[in-house]
């Protein structure tokens, strides 16, 4: 399992493969966004992401997300993280400039 962060006014997105970074503990503030991808869910979530249903902008609720990528199999959550970036950048420019860092 992996998580990643996605951030919108300054642009980026950070995956955390360990489980216990720092930074993944910053993911507990108030109203933070959590995504779940998982076998259950995938189809689902992407159709949301695809049809902007999470919106982003420089509002507190809205600035930044989580996602949590669960497949037990670290390539093909990296690969699913990048398509994430790639059907935002169809409706936020900003993260098609951007590519998928990996911190931990």
């Amino acid at each position: 399992m992996l998580k990643a962060y996605i951030n919108y006014p300054n642009p980026h997105i950070t995956i955390h493969g360990d489980a216990g970074c720092a930074d993944i503990r910053k993911q507990h503030k108030e109203g933070q966004r959590l995504v779940r991808l998982d076998v259950a869910s995938l189809s689902t979530e992407l159709k949301r992401f695809k049809a902007k249903d999470y919106r982003f902008g420089s509002a507190a609720g809205t600035n930044d997300m989580w996602l949590e990528v669960d497949f037990a199999d670290h390539a093909f959550e990296r690969a699913i993280v990048e398509y994430v970036r790639k059907l935002l950048a169809e409706h936020y420019t900003p993260f098609g400039q951007v590519g998928v860092e990996q911190h931990c």
